[in-house]
C-alpha cells in the first residue's frame, strides 16, 4: 500500500464523475488478503484506486492508499482494468474510488474474508444468459442477501457478444448493495463462453487462465475447487494438466471442513435433453468420494435439483454410476437457471432428493458443524427486506425460498433424523410389474401374456417365440386409464428390461433408453449389454407428466438385443404417480384399441 500523493488528488475535480462502468470485484488469491477491483474505463485517462478502512465518500484526497492498474485488457467492447490489490486485513471493509483525469467514480465497498473459522453466507448459480428479466431480479435479491461472495457457474451470456457482455455487466451493478457494498465473484467457465476459452480470465482475471482453481475461505472453514468442464470440447489437449492439478491440489487440504467443487456441465444431468457427463464422472466422482468432497455444484440444465449424498458405484442398486451413501457420499445440486430458458425436470434418479424448473439460485450458510442450503426463487423482489451487517444469517422478511417435500433446507451433515429433513411420500402404484400386455414380433400379429415377457431368461413368465428363435427385437403394448392428469406432479415407468428400448405414451417417445439417436429400425442395436444384477431389477424412468391424458393412456414399448446372438430378452413395466389423490386412477393394463 503506498500513501496517496495529496498533492496529485487534490487536482481532481471533485463533483465530477469519471467515465467508468462494469464494476465488479474477483478473487486471485487469498480472499482474506486481497481483492482485485475490475472496471470499464470509457473515458479518461490514468486511472487510479483510492481505498482505505474509513469511509470518505467521494472525497478522494482522504483515502490513505492508492494504485493503478496492474493489467489492462481490450476485450469484448471494454477496457477492461484490474487492479490487485494485496496484502489487506482480513475481514475488514474496505471503501474505494477509482479516479480519472475526468473525476472521481462512485464510493463503493467491499469486505475481505475472515482469516479465522467464522460463519459466512454465499450465493451460487449460474446460467444467466438470454433472459434479462429474471437475471435483474436474482441480481437485485443479491444485494438484499449480502453474501460475502457469489459462486457463479457460467454461461454469463448467449454468446459472449460484446453487446451482451454490455447488458450483462449493467444488470450486474444491480447486485450493489444500496450501501455501495460490491461482492465478490468467483467465475466458472460455461459453454456458452467457448469462443473464447480464456474469456473468463479476460472479464475476471482469474487465478488460472485456463480456469481450474481453488480458494480457500476463513481458515479453511471451506475451500472451493473449480474445474473447467468445457476443456474437454475446446481443448482436449489440456485436460491431462487439469486432471493433474486436482488429482495434486485435492489431497493437500485434508484438514478443510467443508469441500466444494464445481464446474458448468452436471455429470448426471436432470433434464433428458442433455448428454451425460460420463467422462467428468471417470475423471472426478471416485476421486471426489475419496477426497472427502462434500458438495458438488453444477449448472447448464436450467432446473433445480438436490440429490441424496452419493457414492460413484456400479453395484447392485446403483444408477448411473452412483448410488445413495447418507454416511460418507457427497451431494449434487444445481442446475443453473439464474435467467436462462427453464427446462423440464423430466430425469430424475433413485438418489435426487427434489427437483423442479423456476428461475433461482442457492444461499449457502457455513458454519463449522453445518452447512445450511436455502433455494432462493426470484419472486416478489419488492417487497423483500434487505438484510444488513448485523443480520446476516436471517431470512429476509418476504423473501420466496423453495420448500419441496423434503424441506425447505437441505443440512449438511445430511441426516433423515435432522427436523430439517422430511421425508418425501413415496408414489404411488398405478400399474404394478407382472401385469398382462400384449406382444408382437412384427407389430402386424399380436398376441397377449403376463409379464416379464421375453425369451432366454429364467424370469420370464410369457415365452414370446420357440425356444431356439431368437429375435432382435419385440413390441410390447397396453393401456391404463386416469382420471385427472393435471393432478399428477410426477410420473414414473419403472422398466425391467433387457437390452435397450423406446417407449411411447400416447404417441410421444418419452423414454430411449440404452438405444442410439435417429430413426429406430429393424436392424436397430441396443448400444450395451444389460447383465448380472441389472437383468433382474427395474428402471425407475422418469417420464413428463405433461404427456397423461384424460381417460384411456396408451403405452408402446420397442425392445431391442444388444448383438445378433444375445441369448435373452426381457420387458416388463410398472406405472407409478406422485398426486395429491391418487383415488381418480385406474389400474388395470388392457388391450390398446
Amino acid at each position: 500500500m503506498r500513501p496517496v500523493q495529496f498533492a496529485v488528488l487534490s487536482m481532481l475535480p471533485m463533483m465530477a464523475f469519471g467515465a467508468v462502468d462494469s464494476y465488479r470485484v474477483c478473487w486471485r488469491t487469498d480472499p482474506a488478503m486481497s481483492m482485485v477491483i475490475c472496471w470499464n474505463q470509457v473515458s479518461g485517462s490514468e486511472p487510479e484506486v483510492c481505498y482505505d478502512t474509513d469511509d470518505h465518500a467521494r472525497k478522494a484526497i482522504d483515502y490513505r492508499f492508492r494504485q493503478k492498474p496492474d493489467r489492462v485488457v481490450d476485450y469484448r467492447g471494454m477496457m477492461n482494468h484490474f487492479v490487485r490489490l494485496e496484502n489487506l486485513q482480513p475481514d475488514t471493509a474496505y471503501y474505494f474510488v477509482i479516479c480519472d483525469s475526468e473525476g472521481v467514480g462512485r464510493r463503493l465497498w467491499f469486505r475481505t474474508a475472515p482469516a479465522t473459522k467464522q460463519p459466512f453466507t454465499f450465493i451460487t448459480g449460474g446460467d444467466s444468459r438470454t433472459n434479462p428479466e429474471p437475471r435483474r431480479r436474482g441480481n437485485r435479491l443479491v444485494a438484499k442477501l449480502r453474501p460475502l461472495f457469489v459462486l457463479f457457474g457460467g454461461d454469463y451470456t448467449g454468446s459472449g457478444r460484446p453487446e451482451e457482455w454490455a447488458e450483462w455487466m449493467e444488470d450486474w451493478q444491480l447486485t450493489i448493495s444500496e450501501d455501495g457494498r460490491i461482492f465478490p465473484i468467483i467465475a466458472t467457465h460455461g459453454n456458452h463462453e467457448n469462443a473464447d476459452l480464456q474469456m473468463m480470465d479476460k472479464l475476471f482475471d482469474t487465478p488460472h487462465i485456463d480456469q481450474y482453481y481453488s480458494l480457500g475461505i476463513a481458515d479453511e472453514l471451506m475451500r472451493i475447487w473449480v474445474l473447467n468442464s468445457e476443456l474437454a470440447y475446446g481443448d482436449a489437449a489440456r485436460l491431462p494438466e487439469q486432471q493433474a492439478w486436482i488429482e495434486n491440489d485435492l489431497p493437500r487440504y485434508p484438514e478443510t471442513t467443508w469441500k466444494v467443487a464445481t464446474y458448468h456441465r452436471p455429470m448426471r444431468p436432470h433434464t433428458s435433453g442433455k448428454r451425460e457427463g460420463i467422462n467428468r464422472i471417470s475423471a472426478w466422482a471416485q476421486l471426489f468420494y475419496e477426497q472427502g468432497v462434500d458438495l458438488v455444484v453444477e449448472s447448464d440444465t436450467h432446473m433445480v435439483k438436490r440429490s441424496y449424498p452419493v457414492r460413484p458405484s456400479e453395484e447392485k442398486g446403483s444408477y448411473e454410476g452412483f448410488v445413495r451413501d447418507d454416511r460418507r457420499g457427497f451431494v449434487f445440486i444445481g442446475e443453473g437457471s439464474w435467467g436462462a430458458p427453464t427446462r423440464p425436470t423430466d430425469d430424475d434418479k433413485p438418489w435426487t432428493m427434489a427437483s423442479e424448473s423456476f428461475h433461482q439460485y442457492k444461499w449457502i450458510q457455513v458454519h463449522s458443524d453445518e452447512m445450511l442450503i436455502r433455494t432462493v426463487k426470484f419472486g416478489n423482489v419488492d417487497d423483500v427486506e434487505a438484510l444488513s451487517e448485523e443480520n446476516l444469517f436471517d431470512e429476509p422478511t418476504n423473501m420466496v425460498f423453495w420448500e419441496p417435500e423434503s424441506g425447505k433446507v437441505l443440512r449438511l451433515p445430511f441426516s433423515v433424523k435432522h427436523a430439517s429433513y422430511h421425508e418425501p411420500s413415496k408414489a404411488s402404484v398405478l400399474v404394478e410389474l407382472g401385469q398382462t400386455w400384449d406382444w408382437s414380433l412384427d407389430g402386424e400379429v399380436w398376441a397377449r401374456g403376463q409379464a416379464p415377457l421375453g425369451y432366454g431368461d429364467s424370469q420370464v413368465c410369457t415365452p414370446i417365440v420357440p425356444d431356439n428363435a431368437k429375435p432382435l427385437y419385440a413390441f410390447f403394448q397396453g393401456t391404463f386409464s386416469l382420471d385427472d392428469p393435471g393432478a399428477v406432479t410426477r410420473l414414473f415407468f419403472d422398466v425391467l428390461l433387457d437390452d435397450g428400448c423406446v417407449i411411447k405414451l400416447n404417441g410421444t417417445e418419452v423414454i430411449r433408453h440404452n438405444m442410439s439417436k435417429g430413426d429406430i429400425t429393424s436392424e436397430s442395436l441396443a448400444t450395451k449389454r444389460v447383465s448380472s444384477w441389472r437383468e433382474k431389477q427395474a428402471l425407475p424412468l422418469p417420464v413428463a407428466p405433461k404427456w397423461l391424458r384424460a381417460g384411456v393412456n396408451t403405452i408402446e414399448a420397442r425392445v431391442h438385443q444388444c448383438s445378433l446372438d444375445s441369448s435373452d430378452l426381457v420387458f416388463d413395466l410398472s406405472v407409478r404417480v406422485k398426486s395429491p389423490t391418487t383415488n381418480n386412477c385406474s389400474t388395470q393394463i388392457e388391450r390398446a384399441l
